[in-house]
């Protein structure tokens, strides 16, 4: 079976709440048309057309790209620009509308909840909520305002997700340096990447994995350059004391920890991916339906030859587990 564990959607009537109580905090939804765009400020916004909100739309284009089962997410901006109180709303209107269109359609889609992360107690009593609903992991952005997951504050967030064995799937968000990155879409193709490896590192290096060592993360977009940049962080860790006060062991011994989604959008860099994480630890994504969606992910996995076990894990069978996705109907 073929499993999507990364793929946007906006429900409809959280749209319509956006629009109503986001405007006082420069959150709004303009609309062209059958267009969209999601603005949560003058520099953040998501343009998305009817597959990104419309289910008939969505199941028709699940057959078109060949996913039996997706998991569908908020995507940026996401909801941390607004106040605790509003962002505990939107998140409760986002994650039962998306559970109970999952729920209608059980075998083919999977909902991941989001959560208010700027206050952390109002996220834990969203996320069993949304749970008890049926969503069956939980969404976070790689950093909340800037304050990255390894703070203490999140503490709770990691205790809870361990305990029910909840999926958590990292997105990219408010990239590091993106300032600088305002031309050419570099936000995205280097900005997206380099934030998800930092995210990363700082999860490895501050010592939360080894906290929670039945924790289940999974990293967007391949785990960015983490594959790429491991060798080096594994020098710092054996020269550096600091890298090695809070975990022990080299970094690199780590990504085996970690899940990591396909979209690499290069053969040879999903084959490192695979090479140093582990064929289990690879869950096939797609990003639809955005422009930077992996049009062909289950080709590029079938190009590595990696033999029929680990090219069913990855298309489908591990993201199958850890989701809980119905194969039947």
């Amino acid at each position: 079976m073929i499993v999507d564990v990364h793929s946007h959607f906006f429900p409809e009537r959280f749209l319509r709440a956006l629009e109503r109580d986001g405007r006082a905090y420069g959150a709004h939804v303009e609309t062209r048309g059958a267009e969209r765009i999601v603005w949560s400020s003058p520099r953040q916004s998501a343009r998305i057309g009817p597959v990104f909100y419309d289910a008939a739309a969505r199941l028709e284009a699940l057959d078109r790209w060949g996913i039996q089962a997706q998991a569908l997410s908020l995507s940026p901006p996401m909801l941390y620009w607004a106040p605790p109180a509003l962002g505990a709303e939107l998140a409760a209107v986002f994650n039962d509308d998306l559970a109970a269109l999952c729920r209608a359609h059980p075998s083919r889609l999977v909902a991941l909840a989001t959560l208010p992360l700027q206050d952390v107690d109002a996220s834990l009593a969203e996320a069993a909520r949304a749970v008890r609903a049926g969503c069956r992991g939980l969404y976070v952005g790689t950093n909340v305002n800037g304050c990255y997951l390894d703070d203490p504050r999140f503490t709770p967030l990691w205790e809870y997700a361990q305990r029910e064995r909840l999926p958590v799937f990292t997105h990219p968000l408010n990239n590091a340096g993106e300032d600088r990155m305002d031309r050419w879409h570099l936000a995205n193709s280097i900005g997206n990447p380099g934030e998800t490896a930092l995210a990363a590192g700082r999860l490895v290096m501050g010592g939360v994995l080894d906290r929670f060592p039945h924790l289940e993360i999974v990293l967007a977009h391949g785990g960015g350059s983490l594959a790429w940049v491991a060798g080096r962080m594994d020098h710092a860790y054996a020269v550096r004391p600091e890298c090695r006060r809070a975990i022990p062991a080299p970094p690199s011994a780590y990504l085996r920890r970690l899940y990591f989604d396909t979209i690499t959008h290069d053969d040879r860099a999903l084959r490192l991916l695979v090479e140093v994480a582990g064929p289990d630890r690879v869950l096939l994504g797609t990003d639809q339906p955005y422009d930077m969606a992996d049009a062909d992910p289950v080709g590029r996995v079938r190009r590595l030859e990696l033999g029929s076990g680990a090219t069913e894990a990855i298309c489908g069978r591990t993201a199958a587990r850890l989701l809980g996705v119905e194969t039947g109907g």
